[in-house]
């Protein structure tokens, strides 16, 4: 039998796009509801507010996109070399789909450019947790004592990696006329495959240079 789905499902649903495209500021509940074909009231009664319907919103994108772009929890289940080239790749993949899950990172682009009511939250929920399991990993791959600041500077450049690309395919994703740099890719394995051996080979040379 086909699920029929919830006012509170078709709410998170409608608010999706929504928030991703427009941002928490300028999208109203209004056209949320609209969207939605819910009355405006349901908001407040499935939510509370507009804000934890954001939140909801994050974890539903979040769990999509996890679902869609897999990768495992522990880079121990793997190696750390295997998990980081997993984790970087689900986050491209992620980057550059045109489905559902292409609106997580959409979304976090918005969040890290406005930061909402629930920035802090949201943070140490869904993108903390990621940067922490990165260092982590960078730390078991290098296999050598080495500062926390150093480990620091590693975690940052490994993440801004994907972080940039986002951040520019974003910016000129509804630009034709600037697309171009990632559009004319039609088979976006190569770029990520490029992108992913820059990212393992800068950590091999730190590695290479703490074994001379």
């Amino acid at each position: 039998m086909e699920h029929v789905k919830t006012t509170k499902e078709r709410l998170i649903e409608a608010a999706a796009p929504i928030f991703a495209e427009k941002g928490y500021r300028e999208t109203t509940v209004a056209e949320i509801s609209d969207a939605a074909e819910a009355n405006i009231a349901a908001v407040n009664y499935h939510f509370g507010d507009k804000a934890q319907l954001y939140s909801e919103v994050w974890n539903y994108l979040v769990s999509v996109a996890r679902s869609e772009f897999p990768y495992p929890d522990d880079h121990t289940e793997v190696g750390a070399e295997r998990w980081l080239c997993l984790f970087l790749r689900s986050r491209l993949e992620c980057i550059f789909s045109k489905g559902t899950a292409g609106l997580c990172p959409m979304l976090i682009h918005r969040e890290m450019n406005e930061f909402t009511p629930k920035h802090d939250e949201l943070l140490a929920t869904y993108l903390k947790p990621n940067h922490d399991r990165v260092r982590a990993a960078i730390r078991d791959f290098i296999e050598h004592e080495i500062g926390e600041i150093q480990l620091d500077l590693l975690t940052q450049n490994f993440m801004g990696v994907h972080i940039s690309i986002n951040a520019g395919y974003q910016k000129y994703r509804n630009d034709p006329h600037r697309l171009h740099r990632f559009s004319r890719f039609q088979n976006i394995t190569p770029l990520i495959t490029q992108i992913e051996a820059f990212a393992i080979g800068g950590l091999r040379e730190v590695k290479k240079s703490l074994n001379s």
